[in-house]
């Protein structure tokens, strides 16, 4: 029963979040502040039945569901929508969710597509320090995601500024400050996310995996770690903003993706 209902809210929150997404078209086209009111109800909503479906899938193997490709792609889902949802509470990036939603739609097809019945999971990935690891980590990745695509939007935007390109696009997208200060708050809140993953795997890495430190995977992550350390630095003492920072931003998202590949060569991060 448990793993029925995992199914049916994990299409709840899928069906939700595509009709968040059209509500987000419509806010953005026409700027009637009752679509962005929607859109956000039904990004909430979709969030309340993708934690019910983690919380079902959670208790129909007995564990936090973090080990398999059906919850992974899933939880990092979960974790966009939830740094979103936080830094959004307060601010003006409702119109960042007609980027956001096709990201998380993508997430949880791909999640359905590696849907697997559950199974038990090994010692290991019982672990306490393993799940905060994995729980953390994938925090880190969406707060990082939501920096890149304000990055992104920073750029175009700043490029039809110089072009003297005003179109649709531009009139519809948050001021540049915005976009720089928002991109900046979620690389700040997601870096912490990312030293605890660090810290996690070591703590769990030296009792069992004495050459740890040579591990391609450790090596990506914390390249990863360094260039948003980086950031922060350059962004608070010297003072770094604008298309400098915002090209940072892109290029940490970007080695998130080396990390997926060393992943392969990883001595010790196979399980699952």
């Amino acid at each position: 029963m448990s793993e029925r209902l995992v199914i049916i809210f994990f299409w709840l929150a899928f069906m939700a979040y595509a009709a968040a997404f059209i509500f987000y078209l419509y806010l953005f086209f026409n700027k009637r502040q009752i679509m962005g009111v929607l859109a956000v109800s039904l990004t909430a909503l979709g969030f309340l039945f993708h934690t019910i479906s983690f919380g079902a899938r959670w208790v129909s193997v007995g564990y936090i569901p973090l080990e398999g490709a059906f919850e992974s792609y899933s939880m990092f889902a979960w974790a966009v929508v939830l740094i979103y949802l936080t830094l959004m509470w307060k601010s003006e990036l409702k119109v960042l969710g007609a980027w956001l939603m096709p990201f998380v739609g993508v997430l949880l097809g791909i999640s359905w597509v590696k849907y697997e019945s559950p199974e038990r999971l090994s010692e290991v990935v019982k672990n306490t320090w393993i799940i905060l690891h994995v729980t953390v980590v994938f925090l880190a990745y969406a707060g990082f995601t939501i920096a890149a695509v304000l990055a992104l939007l920073y750029l175009i935007q700043q490029r039809q500024l110089k072009k003297r390109h005003v179109n649709l696009f531009f009139r519809r997208l948050p001021a540049l400050e915005k976009l720089d200060d928002w991109s900046n708050r979620a690389i700040t809140m997601a870096l912490p996310f990312m030293t605890m993953t660090i810290i996690t795997g070591m703590i769990r890495a030296i009792k069992d995996f004495p050459s740890w430190y040579y591990d391609p995977f450790v090596i990506s992550t914390t390249l990863t770690w360094f260039l948003f350390g980086l950031y922060i630095a350059l962004r608070y003492l010297r003072d770094w903003q604008g298309r400098r920072i915002a090209y940072m931003a892109i290029a940490g998202f970007a080695s998130i993706f080396l990390i997926q590949v060393m992943k392969v060569f990883s001595g010790f991060h196979q399980f699952g």
